[in-house]
């Protein structure tokens, strides 16, 4: 069986013939790198599984295809904008996925199930607004290497200085030129493509 997709702990006690509480403490002792959904579950990407039985030298067939492509997540229920700047972001960076949603809610569920390396959010949201949502994501954004994008309409001097003490790593207007908007989003999506080949080549 070739895997692609994250594995729960579960499938990956089977895989390594373990019980689920070994492949937890390999996760609390950093051995094995994981990540957690939004409801709370480890998540194990197979090239980080392959990796650790490298590592470890335990004699276990594991076929995988690294199935980690750059993606980006845009939350924002301007649902028009959303999809104009997806469609900007493939004609400049084809290699790239990106997803969208309206939904905060749903946007923090993507975001364990995706992995992002980037996530552009909207600040006035109805339901889950985008405050919220970086306070929710301070835990993950670590674990994950997670970076926050904010593109607002509402980019007043109150609303920069809230989104400075957050977890957001920029900020722009929304009405910022869309070639500017990309060049700044290419910058983020570079940096992770350098940093995921240089894992490859150690």
């Amino acid at each position: 069986m070739t895997y692609k997709k994250p594995l729960s702990v579960g499938q990956v006690a089977e895989i390594c013939r373990v019980s689920k509480k070994t492949v937890l403490n390999w996760i609390y002792d950093g051995g094995l790198k994981a990540f957690t959904t939004y409801g709370g579950h480890y998540r194990v990407w197979p090239a980080n599984i392959k990796k650790f039985l490298d590592a470890t030298g335990m004699d276990i067939p594991f076929d995988f295809v690294d199935d980690r492509s750059t993606h980006i997540l845009v939350i924002d229920d301007d649902v028009d904008f959303a999809n104009i700047l997806k469609s900007a972001i493939i004609a400049e960076l084809p290699e790239v996925e990106v997803s969208t949603t309206d939904d905060g809610y749903e946007g923090l569920m993507l975001i364990g199930e995706l992995k992002p390396q980037l996530v552009i959010l909207d600040i006035k949201m109805p339901k889950l607004d985008g405050f919220q949502v970086l306070d929710l994501l301070k835990s993950r954004k670590t674990e994950q290497d997670l970076k926050v994008l904010v593109v607002t309409g509402y980019l007043d001097a109150e609303t920069r200085e809230q989104l400075s003490k957050t977890i957001a790593d920029q900020w722009m207007d929304k009405l910022s030129d869309i070639t500017t908007m990309i060049k700044t989003i290419a910058t983020y999506v570079r940096s992770e493509r350098r940093l995921s080949l240089n894992e490859n080549a150690t």
